[in-house]
This record gives C-alpha cells, structure tokens and sequence, in this order.
C-alpha cells in the first residue's frame, strides 16, 4: 500500500523498478477475481462453504 500511494503522498513518481512490482502485484490480485464473482451472484454467499472445501489445500497430502 505505502508503493501504491507514493506519488500522491510524496509527490515522488514511480521508478521502472517499482512500476514493474506493482504490475506483479495487480497480476497476482487478479487470479483472484473468478472466485469473487462467485460472491456478486444472488446467494453467491451460501457457496462459501462448497468454495472452502474445493480450495483447501490442507487435504491434499505431501510429499514424504
């Protein structure tokens, strides 16, 4: 948060280096955006509980 509002709060732009993180960061949020959809459909909330069970990691068992 504090790169994303740097040049409002300092008045000092982005570099090249930063400008290439914030892109990485809005390319990671934005794997996210199906699964909010699901939460803008009409009882889009009653899904929570299938969403948790198809999305839990924990189950799946790791390497020894």
């Amino acid at each position: 948060m504090d790169l994303l509002m740097k040049p409002r709060n300092t008045g000092i732009p982005w570099t090249r280096e930063e400008i290439v993180h914030l892109k990485g960061y809005i390319r990671h949020l934005a794997h996210y955006v199906p699964f909010m959809i699901i939460f803008l459909l009409p009882f889009g909330s009653l899904m929570l509980p299938a969403m948790a069970e198809v999305l839990d990691r924990r189950r799946t068992r790791r390497p020894l």
